[in-house]
C-alpha cells in the first residue's frame, strides 16, 4: 500500500469535521438549538477519529524525510508536528467537554473558552493543512 497516495485521499475529512463542528457550536449558542450541538460534538468525535487516520497515513508516508521528522521547530513551519499538536488539543477539548457535560452557552464563561480554544485549533488546523499542501507541491 502506498501511503504517499491515501494520505491525500484521507486528509479533508478531519478538515471538514472539524469546521463543521465548530460553525454547528456557534450556530447553536446563537439559535438555541440541541440538534446544532449535537451536530458539533460528534462532528468533533468523527474529525478526531478521521484525524487519527490522517496522521497515520501522513506519518508513513514521511518516515523516508528523516531531516523533517528529526527536527520538529520551529513548529509553525512543520506541517507534520504542528498537525499532531493540533490534533492532541481537539483530543483535549473532546475530553473536557464530554467528562464536564458541558453545555454550550455565549452566557457560560467555560464554554466561551471551550469554543475560543476550538476556533484557534480550526484555524491551525488549516494553517498546517496549507502548509502540507506547500509541502507536497500542490500550491
Amino acid at each position: 500500500v502506498d501511503f504517499t497516495e491515501i494520505h491525500p485521499l484521507v486528509i479533508h475529512f478531519p478538515i471538514a469535521l472539524f469546521s463543521v463542528g465548530f460553525l454547528c457550536d456557534i450556530l447553536s449558542c446563537f439559535f438555541k438549538k440541541k440538534g446544532l450541538e449535537l451536530a458539533g460534538r460528534w462532528n468533533l468525535v468523527f474529525g478526531f477519529i478521521s484525524s487519527v487516520v490522517s496522521l497515520i497515513t501522513g506519518v508513513v508516508s514521511d518516515l523516508h524525510q528523516t531531516e523533517r521528522v528529526l527536527h520538529p521547530f520551529p513548529l509553525h513551519e512543520n506541517h507534520a508536528y504542528l498537525q499532531i499538536f493540533v490534533v492532541c488539543v481537539f483530543l483535549s477539548l473532546m475530553v473536557w467537554r464530554t467528562k464536564s457535560r458541558l453545555v454550550l452557552s455565549l452566557d457560560s464563561k467555560p464554554a466561551l473558552i471551550y469554543l475560543g480554544v476550538l476556533g484557534i485549533a480550526v484555524g491551525f488546523l488549516f494553517y498546517g493543512s496549507h502548509l502540507g499542501a506547500v509541502l507536497s507541491g500542490r500550491i
